[in-house]
């Protein structure tokens, strides 16, 4: 069911084959086998540890947040004092208009007119 080959079974006997074509079969299955001997010697050797790289990407993280904590906690900083000032001049107006003395209801209260455009 699961044919891999691209048309031909490595198992026929095809009658149109020479010697030469044979020896060349014979000699690709050999590379092949020696490849596929070599990438199983590859797999069971423990590749080395790359602590180096590691520690670096370590150190790099950390930094990484760091830096991104320091922000947040300068933009923080910064919205309180803003919030502070802001309190602050809220603060200054309502002792403002409380020492202001309340006006005479008997007095005239001003009119402002706009002047016509011209």
């Amino acid at each position: 069911m699961n044919d891999q080959s691209a048309g031909w079974s490595p198992d026929s006997e095809d009658d149109d084959f020479d010697g030469e074509g044979r020896r060349m079969r014979s000699a690709l299955e050999r590379t092949l086998m020696e490849r596929a001997r070599r990438a199983a010697e590859q797999d069971r050797r423990k590749a080395p540890r790359p602590w180096l790289q590691h520690a670096l990407a370590l150190v790099a993280a950390l930094s990484l947040v760091l830096v991104i904590g320091l922000g947040f906690d300068a933009f923080l900083t910064s919205v309180q004092k803003v919030r502070r000032m802001l309190d602050a001049e809220e603060a200054r107006q309502q002792r403002e208009q409380r020492e202001q003395p309340a006006p005479d209801p008997s007095d005239p209260i001003p009119a402002y007119v706009v002047p016509p455009v011209d």
